[in-house]
């Protein structure tokens, strides 16, 4: 957003306000948390709770890769189009030191495969986004393997990977694998996340809310964070980011609670 120049005019200054993405519900951060029978209820809340955007986590029973068939996928898709929900993507939160360890790489990179195919699948049902949000390990040499498989899938599939590993690698961050940013863990870090996102650019595949006191993850828009969400949202619109920003609760006490109260605030502010 660009102020306007100084000037000696007595008259008041309208400064431009920039709209505030919408926000997508993750819904890892719900899972055991809602009194539910099966977990595609979680969409039926989120929407009933005011949400327009979700956020899928594969990990979770209901929604991993292997158990939606294409019968199921069009099911879901179909779902989706009735509450009138979009997907912004998928979460698969696999540790990154999996995909580098003999024992557990070769499991790590089949799920993966299967949440890239699974993001690809429904984005061709509801023209959703196409992006796998996840953690590679740091050192890529040790998980080159690994790492060239899942780009090679994800661009086959046009999918996009983003990697939330910070500071993001110099190298290995390129076509496909591409940059995801939480907020909380800038701060737990002492980075700051407003200029982080200036300066990752149109290399930022997916910006998420979250936020952190000085011992840990907290609640957005409360008082004890330290998020200065304002210049967070400038620093978006700088960076050309146009998709909707992922509400992660993840780590939260009362994370429904917290997400319903998340959307209030960053919906009112």
């Amino acid at each position: 957003m660009k102020l306007p120049a100084p000037t000696d005019d007595p008259r008041p200054i309208n400064i431009p306000m920039l709209d505030r993405p919408p926000l997508s519900l993750a819904l890892a951060a719900l899972r055991n948390t809602v009194a539910i029978e099966h977990p595609r209820q979680h969409l039926e809340w989120a929407a009933a709770g005011g949400f327009r955007w979700i956020t899928l986590d594969a990990a979770t029973p209901g929604f991993r890769p292997r158990e939606l068939d294409r019968s199921a996928r069009r099911d879901l898709a179909a779902l989706l189009r009735r509450l009138e929900l979009g997907l912004m993507g998928i979460d698969l939160w696999i540790p990154p030191e999996h995909f580098a360890d003999a024992e557990h790489a070769e499991r790590a990179v089949d799920a993966a495969l299967s949440a890239i195919d699974l993001t690809a699948d429904l984005a061709g049902l509801n023209q959703s986004e196409r992006v796998l949000s996840l953690s590679l390990p740091r050192d890529r040499d040790d998980a080159a393997s690994a790492i060239g498989a899942i780009a090679s899938r994800a661009d086959s599939r046009s999918v996009e990977i983003a990697d939330h590993t910070w500071p993001p690698p110099d190298a290995g961050v390129a076509g496909s694998i591409r940059v995801g940013l939480d907020p909380a863990v800038l701060l737990l870090a002492g980075d700051n996340p407003a200029k982080a996102a200036a300066r990752m650019g149109e290399r930022l595949a997916v910006a998420r809310l979250s936020d952190a006191s000085d011992i840990g993850r907290v609640a957005p828009g409360g008082r004890d964070g330290r998020l200065n969400d304002l210049a967070y949202v400038v620093a978006l619109d700088a960076a050309k980011y146009r998709r909707p920003v992922v509400l992660d609760a993840r780590g939260l006490t009362a994370p429904s609670e917290a997400a319903a109260k998340a959307l209030a605030w960053w919906t009112n502010t």
